[in-house]
C-alpha cells in the first residue's frame, strides 16, 4: 500500500492546482498573484524563482501545468498536457514544471525534451507521485501534508521540525537512520540500556551507556563491543516503534524522572544525554507541529534561559 492516496484530492476541480501552488510555495517559488489563468487550461499558473548569476540573481519563470490521474492509475500522456509550447509562450514562461499524481508517460518526456533540444524551453521539471511522496513525508511537510492529505498525515505520523536541524536517530553500528523508516512493517530499531552489575548490595545500578541499533547484528556487535571483559550488561531492550506513541514516550520520560529522583537507579553523564536526545528526536514523530506563535514564544524562552546560564 502506498504511503499516500492522492484519491484524497478530487480529479475534478482546482484542488490539484491548489495543492501544487503549495507544495512549489513550499520549495521556495513565488507564485503568481493573480494566478496566471488560460481558457483552454485553467489549472495553469506561473511559479517564478530566483536564480544566482555570477554578478546577479535573475528571474526564471516556470509555467505549471498538473494532473490528478490517481483514480484510474493511468500514466500522464502527452495528449493530457495539450499545447505545451503555446500554453509557455501566452505566459512569457522560460520553462515548464509538471505536478502529477502518477507517473508520466516517455511519450510526454520525449516530447518536453525535443522542445528544450530545439530551444523553445529553457528547461523543464516533473514531479510524479513517488517524487512527491518523497517531499511530503520529508521533516518539516506536516502542514501541506495534513493539509490535503489528512487520512494519510493521520497514518504516516511524519516527522515535524521542532528544532532547526532534523535529529536523526542513527544505528550506532551501521548508522542507519531508524526515525527515518521507524513505522515500516519491516522496521527493527531498538534502544538498549547497559548496567554495570552490582559489586555490593550497598551500591545501587548504574545505567552506564544507552545505544541505538538494529536488531539483530548489529545489537550483537554493539553488545561484544560494550560488554566484553567488563561487568555491563544489557538491562533493558525497547522498540523504538513502541516508544514512539504519545502515552509510551510521556511514560518514559516519567520512569527516568522516577528512577532520578528517588535514586533507584544512577545514570552516567553519557547515558542521560542519551535519553534526552532520544527524547527529543523521537518527539519529532510524536508531537504535533507548532504553531508561528508557539514557536516564537519557545525561542524567547529559551533565548532567556541561555542568557541567564551565561
Amino acid at each position: 500500500m502506498a504511503p499516500i492516496d492522492f484519491t484524497e484530492i478530487p480529479a475534478e476541480g482546482e484542488r490539484w492546482a491548489q495543492f501544487s501552488r503549495d507544495f512549489l510555495q513550499e520549495l521556495g517559488f513565488h507564485i503568481e498573484t493573480p494566478t496566471y489563468r488560460f481558457q483552454e487550461s485553467a489549472d495553469d499558473f506561473c511559479a517564478v524563482e530566483q536564480v544566482p548569476g555570477k554578478f546577479n540573481n535573475y528571474s526564471f519563470r516556470w509555467l505549471v501545468g498538473g494532473k490528478n490521474k490517481a483514480a484510474t492509475r493511468t500514466a500522464v500522456k502527452e495528449t493530457d498536457e495539450s499545447d505545451i509550447l503555446e500554453r509557455v509562450r501566452k505566459a512569457k514562461a522560460d520553462g515548464f514544471i509538471g505536478v502529477y499524481s502518477t507517473p508520466i508517460s516517455p511519450a510526454l518526456e520525449n516530447e518536453l525534451a525535443n522542445l528544450k533540444e530545439k530551444g523553445f524551453l529553457k528547461d523543464f521539471w516533473l514531479f510524479d507521485g513517488k517524487s512527491l511522496e518523497v517531499f511530503l513525508l520529508s521533516p518539516g511537510c506536516t502542514k501541506i501534508l495534513t493539509r490535503y492529505f489528512p487520512k494519510a498525515a493521520s497514518l504516516q505520523r511524519p516527522i515535524v521540525k521542532l528544532q532547526d536541524d532534523y535529529l536523526p536517530i542513527r544505528c550506532d553500528c551501521c548508522a542507519k537512520d531508524l526515525l527515518e523508516t521507524i513505522y515500516a512493517e519491516d522496521q527493527h530499531g531498538v534502544v538498549v540500556r547497559l548496567a554495570r552489575r552490582k559489586m555490593s548490595a550497598d551500591e545501587l545500578d548504574e545505567i552506564v551507556e544507552v545505544y541505538f541499533t538494529c536488531k539483530g547484528e548489529c545489537d550483537e556487535k554493539l553488545q561484544r563491543q560494550y560488554c566484553k571483559g567488563t561487568n555491563l550488561g544489557a538491562a533493558n531492550w525497547a522498540n523504538l516503534a513502541d516508544i514512539a506513541t504519545p502515552v509510551m514516550l510521556l511514560e518514559r520520560i516519567v520512569s527516568i524522572m522516577d528512577i532520578l529522583g528517588k535514586g533507584k537507579i544512577s545514570y552516567s553523564d553519557q547515558a542521560i544525554e542519551k535519553e534526552e536526545y532520544l527524547v527529543r528526536a523521537l518527539a519529532q514523530r510524536v508531537f504535533r507541529e507548532p504553531t508561528p506563535g508557539e514557536l516564537e514564544r519557545a525561542k524567547k524562552h529559551l533565548n532567556g534561559n541561555d542568557n541567564k546560564k551565561s
